[in-house]
């Protein structure tokens, strides 16, 4: 419109400065400033709906919203924490920043739980007791007892209540020698295990009046001159939002997004240690931070949080925690697709691991517990190792079925039926990590390793098959299986992680704490953002504990906080 007023304007003032001497100069200079004021106006009307086009409105609408409860991040625990809220009678908002809902929690499986009703007609024996002694030793007591006592002992009712909202599970033992504590989701409206529990949750909060916003992310809290949070400052690509609130649950996830936030926190080489079920990548960061009574904001980095007072001075900043990570042994590369045939051979506890220098440095069987097995690849040079099989182990897996499986998208005994063709497939394509040889020495030169340590490993390896005894790392008897020399394969073995755990110190109550050890009031923090639930290690013995615990921390968080409002 401003380029067309323009392009009038300069019509008009054309015809005004032109002199002419009779009626045919007049004629001229009329046609003429017809010509030129045509040119200028349409160059304006095309430069103005370029403008357009390209730039879009100026201005963001501004719209300002008042709820009981507003909830950062739409996964597993957000979800949770809505439909919780909404059902003590809470008016939710619920923010996301990607345009779907569900997050990671889409890929996850399964959820823990002890002493559930279906592990009684299970007649399982592990007692809540039980799992809350070994868990906590398991995790060398780097947690946060109280509250891991709080979750085990919570974890039936957290799946008795989904139950109630017609969710289905069926309980499984993740190894032979673990306990049946995995809760695996069944299929709801077509979709299975995470993404099935992320729809019934949606549909769960579209009944409960929630207000779901997605392709919005937060970017400021509010707070009020005691340094409560009383709202938070969002935007999507057409609006700004302003939502006051009573209280903001933060279930945003956690930094596996950011490879400078691994390196940072969590002290990892980000290069070979990143997230194998990254879905965030859609949008930057999160970058949560306080805002001062002035209106101005603290740092922008990930949750520097500050309390501040009514003056604007800094009274405590966030209590920041440890991160841990739920790793998970795999294999990348050219010719390597995830949870293909070929894939699921790097899992198996039956080959011959070597590192770079080509020297055997582990317990294979390792693999049985894949977080423990991706801390073991990770410890050798260069992040890496290689996977050791031969024709032989190949015609096993396809005719008897896998010894150790992926989860439950490829379980134990599953038979790799396809096995052979991605080999030919990969060796084809020129995989960068999977390679076939018809010799051990010709196997050394493939992988760059020296040829006198691999050939010792294997011929120490073979000579404990044969007598049944592992002398050098005790591996069970039942994976002990011979290299036949004449066709041997090799796939490259990397650690990754499904998400990290951790990040912002809280209650039992879930309110995030500061500096001084004191909640911020209005401010909670759940399902990954919460440090200090596991250790070093995630454990396979408590299968679906980061799932289940997002969801547990998501529904207690919003029950502790409709309690304090007092609704």
């Amino acid at each position: 419109m401003v380029f067309t007023v323009v392009g009038l304007a300069a019509l008009f003032y054309s015809f005004m400065t032109c002199r002419p001497v009779g009626w045919r100069a007049l004629l001229r200079n009329i046609r003429r400033m017809w010509i030129i004021s045509r040119r200028i106006l349409s160059a304006a009307l095309a430069v103005g709906f370029v403008c357009t086009a390209v730039c879009g409105p100026a201005i963001a609408a501004q719209k300002t919203l008042s709820t009981d409860i507003v909830i950062v991040g739409a996964g597993s625990a957000g979800l949770t924490a809505a439909v919780q809220a909404a059902e003590k009678g809470a008016n939710v908002v619920l923010l996301e920043k990607n345009f779907f809902v569900g997050g990671a929690s889409n890929f996850a499986e399964g959820i823990f739980a002890v002493e559930s009703e279906l592990n009684r007609l299970r007649s399982d024996t592990l007692t809540r007791e039980e799992a809350f002694k070994h868990a906590r030793e398991m995790h060398m007591y780097e947690v946060n007892v109280p509250m891991m006592r709080d979750y085990i002992y919570g974890s039936a009712d957290n799946v008795d209540w989904f139950m109630k909202h017609g969710v289905k599970f069926d309980v499984i033992r993740m190894t032979p020698w673990e306990e049946a504590t995995w809760h695996v989701i069944d299929e709801y409206k077509g979709k299975n295990h995470g993404a099935a529990l992320v729809a019934n949750l949606k549909d769960q909060c579209d009944k409960l009046g929630v207000t779901t916003l997605t392709g919005t992310p937060a970017e400021s809290l509010i707070t009020d001159k005691s340094g409560a949070v009383v709202g938070v400052k969002a935007k999507s690509k057409t609006d700004d939002y302003t939502i006051n609130a009573k209280a903001v649950i933060l279930a945003s996830g956690s930094i596996s997004d950011s490879n400078e936030k691994v390196a940072e926190w969590a002290h990892r080489d980000a290069k070979h240690w990143h997230s194998s079920v990254n879905v965030n990548k859609t949008v930057k960061d999160d970058k949560i931070t306080l805002t001062l009574p002035s209106g101005k904001t603290l740092d922008d980095n990930y949750y520097t949080i500050t309390v501040t007072d009514n003056k604007g001075k800094t009274t405590a900043g966030i209590q920041r925690g440890p991160v841990s990570f739920v790793a998970h042994l795999s294999s990348e590369g050219k010719g390597i697709k995830l949870l293909s045939n070929v894939y699921t051979t790097a899992w198996q506890p039956a080959a011959l691991w070597v590192n770079s220098d080509g020297s055997r440095f582990v317990n294979e069987d390792v693999a049985m517990s894949f977080s423990q097995a991706a801390n073991a690849v990770y410890t050798q040079l260069g992040h890496t190792a290689w996977s050791i099989f031969d024709e032989s182990q190949v015609d096993y897996m396809i005719e008897k079925g896998v010894d150790s499986g992926v989860g439950v998208l490829v379980p134990v005994g599953a038979k790799l039926t396809k096995l052979k063709e991605e080999i030919k497939t990969a060796l084809d394509e020129g995989s960068d990590s999977f390679f076939a040889a018809s010799s051990v020495s010709a196997m050394a030169k493939k992988l760059g390793v020296p040829t006198k340590n691999l050939e010792a490993a294997v011929t120490a390896y073979n000579r404990g098959c044969a007598e049944g005894h592992d002398g050098e790392f005790f591996k069970d008897v039942k994976y002990m299986r011979p290299i036949n020399t004449k066709k041997l394969y090799a796939i490259r073995l990397t650690s990754a992680f499904f998400t990290a755990f951790g990040g912002l110190n809280v209650n039992r109550d879930f309110e995030v704490l500061n500096t001084k050890n004191q909640p911020i009031k209005g401010l909670y923090a759940t399902g990954l953002e919460v440090s200090r639930m596991i250790g070093h290690t995630y454990t396979t013995w408590t299968s679906g504990y980061a799932f289940g615990f997002s969801c547990y921390s998501g529904r207690h968080a919003a029950l502790n906080a409709v309690e304090k409002m007092d609704l």
